[in-house]
């Protein structure tokens, strides 16, 4: 773990005319070092405007991999981990180019090598014996070496308060053939540098496919036999990464297959905004959350439908779910035919309405139950159910919020079934919200909408008591296997956290459905799926309002799958990245062979790296060569 506050404060004081920045690394040192910890740059200060951009992602920590790997980016090459702002959202470092750096790395411009080695002599000649880390220096590569980084890595102190230094040094070295590179050629090189030290046996190999143009794969594994290639061994580490296009704009033009799913979960987040206005007395939480304004034909249409449900012997049939395909699943169950007395009536009162008209469909259905002779009673745990039930012994008044209350609860309900028949009819993973919708452990504040209860001498007392409601409404309870009705108890139930952490799963969940819609059509290997739910699931959430507002929703996880490894056999790598070292008594030394069909530098900055226009006219798979040299003082 670096700590290089004090490191940082003495650059900026003693080497006042250089620019400095603490900050997580780029993604080119990323991917050469696989290493997050935040690091100390040099550079020089290129689009002063977008400063402001750029230092707000050099303090957001990048995800870090529960596999401590890099992503994959999906255009072709390894991708720079993804930035977190505001608890979680993902930038936009997702795959909208080729290009593997971001546009506030392109304000990070290069020192010329001679500086660059200067100032880093310069600060281990100075007395700082605090702190520990590393320290880069961008370089403009046009040395002999063609050095374009330089790296000093400090040590703590040891007991003596002496301090210890390491040095690396990464040299672009053109671009080359992917077949005409070898692993002898790269052992090789290295043992020329290492010379008087003793090679390890292991050398480290990773490299990465692209299966599809949003599915990549990176194999891992380590070789020490001395005639060995790049072929992957059979047992390799499997990392695969999907990004999924996730705006909205896709869900509608192009007809998703969980677009249902969606629209349902679009419903929900309005009528949650439609609570908190009224309960925060805005006007606009009483208008029409549809997007017509309704009449009295569609009020008396939906009332005849409520009675045909509530009043009515109805012959639905169960739906036979016949699995096949997950696409063919998710299919069936946005056509299923709905069993549930709640979620028909659902179904019904969702239709555009006004908050008066809606308010009074629900009044209807309070008077059927209270005086109608009612076939169909409503048999889930929802409060609107609840209310149905008891309204023989108390008619509720509705009041504020509370008729989207009960719609929301509904709706909850509803969307929620659809995802566990999907899953329980698939097979592969069993979907449990209870789970799901326990409370993550953030220090997020209560809204102020929130609460129903206060605490009056140190007993807790609903809001509704205290403002005097006479329309007290009573709900169903179970207890020694018969119903017994407890007055007082509220319909309203809105916590307005509870109802953003829900609606975050549900997103989660809707998109991890459209993740494996894509690896069953692209990939088709179905013991993966598991892993997938598992994997995805397990992270935390980001908000409902974050979610839809990104490019790109990344899935990646580790699996042990030989039929993904055999997948990559007739492809070539769209990068590669080799390590080996070599050590003696004194130092050691790594060497990083990191090869990619895509420059990981900034262009602008290297123009001179450019190949020329003959030689780049070749149908062979091209890698732009990278060589990175660290050395340690044992």
């Amino acid at each position: 773990m670096s700590d290089l506050v004090n490191v940082y404060a003495l650059l900026r004081s003693k080497f006042a005319e250089n620019n400095f920045s603490l900050r997580y690394p780029p993604t080119y040192i990323r991917e050469l070092t696989q290493n997050s910890d935040k690091i100390i740059l040099a550079f020089v200060e290129h689009d002063v405007p977008v400063k402001h951009d750029r230092d707000m992602c050099a303090n957001s920590p990048p995800i870090k991999d529960r596999s401590d790997s890099d992503s994959l980016n999906l255009t072709g090459s390894p991708l720079k981990d993804d930035v977190i702002v505001e608890e979680l959202e993902l930038t936009g470092d997702d795959v909208r180019s080729t290009k593997m750096w971001t546009n506030e790395e392109e304000t990070l411009g290069p020192l010329s090598t001679e500086a660059a080695r200067s100032l880093l002599q310069n600060y281990i000649n100075q007395d700082c014996r605090i702190g520990s880390g590393e320290l880069w220096a961008l370089c403009s590569g046009t040395d002999m070496d063609r050095t374009v980084l330089l790296q000093l890595t400090v040590y703590q102190a040891d007991a003596k308060n002496n301090r210890k230094f390491g040095r690396g040094i990464v040299r672009f070295t053109g671009q080359r053939p992917c077949a005409s590179i070898t692993l002898a050629e790269l052992r090789s090189i290295h043992r020329q540098r290492a010379v008087g030290m003793t090679p390890a046996p292991k050398i480290h190999i990773r490299q990465w496919y692209n299966l599809h143009p949003h599915i990549a794969i990176r194999l891992s594994w380590h070789t020490m036999t001395e005639n060995a290639n790049f072929i992957a061994e059979r047992k390799a580490s499997v990392r695969i990464s999907q990004r999924l296009a996730i705006n909205i704009g896709d869900y509608t033009k192009y007809g998703s297959p969980t677009e249902y799913l969606w629209q349902q979960l679009q419903r929900l987040a309005l009528l949650s905004e439609k609570i908190v206005d009224i309960r925060a007395n805005r006007v606009s939480g009483y208008e029409m959350y549809g997007a017509h304004s309704s009449n009295a034909e569609t009020v008396e249409f939906i009332k005849e439908k409520v009675n045909s449900i509530l009043c009515k012997f109805q012959a639905v049939e169960l739906s036979d779910f016949t699995f096949t395909t997950i696409a063919n699943m998710v299919e069936q169950v946005r056509n299923r035919n709905l069993t549930d007395v709640m979620e028909q009536l659902y179904d019904v009162l969702i239709l555009n309405l006004t908050y008066d008209d809606l308010k009074s469909c629900i009044d209807y259905i309070f008077q059927l139950a209270a005086h109608a002779n009612i076939v169909n009673i409503p048999s889930n745990g929802t409060r609107f159910a609840h209310l149905i039930q008891a309204m023989i012994q108390d008619v509720p008044t509705l009041t504020s919020a509370e008729p989207y209350e009960l719609l929301l609860e509904v709706g909850f309900t509803k969307l929620m079934h659809d995802f566990q028949l999907i899953f329980a009819e698939c097979g592969f993973y069993e979907l449990d919200f209870e789970t799901l919708f326990q409370p993550q452990l953030t220090n997020a504040r209560k809204s102020r909408y929130n609460a129903d209860t206060v605490r009056s001498g140190g007993k807790t007392i609903s809001k509704a008591s205290v403002g005097g409601r006479t329309g007290s409404l009573s709900q169903l309870g179970q207890g020694s296997g018969m119903l017994v009705i407890e007055k007082s108890i509220p319909v309203r139930h809105f916590d307005e956290d509870e109802v953003n952490m829900k609606l975050s799963r549900l997103a989660q969940v809707h998109l991890l459905v459209d993740h494996l819609l894509s690896l069953e059509e692209f990939i088709n290997i179905s013991s993966i799926y598991g892993p997938v739910c598992e994997a995805y699931l397990a992270q935390r959430p980001l908000g409902y309002h974050q979610v839809y507002n990104r490019d790109t929703d990344l899935l990646e996880l580790d699996v042990s799958e030989e039929k993904l490894v055999s997948l990559t056999h007739k492809l070539l790598p769209c990068a590669r990245r080799v390590s080996m070292s070599s050590s003696n008594m004194v130092q050691k030394l790594e060497t990083v062979f990191y090869q990619n069909a895509q420059p990981i530098l900034p262009e602008r900055f290297y123009p001179h790296f450019r190949p020329q226009e003959d030689s780049a006219m070749t149908d062979e798979q091209m890698f732009w060569c990278l060589e990175y040299d660290k050395i340690e003082r044992l």
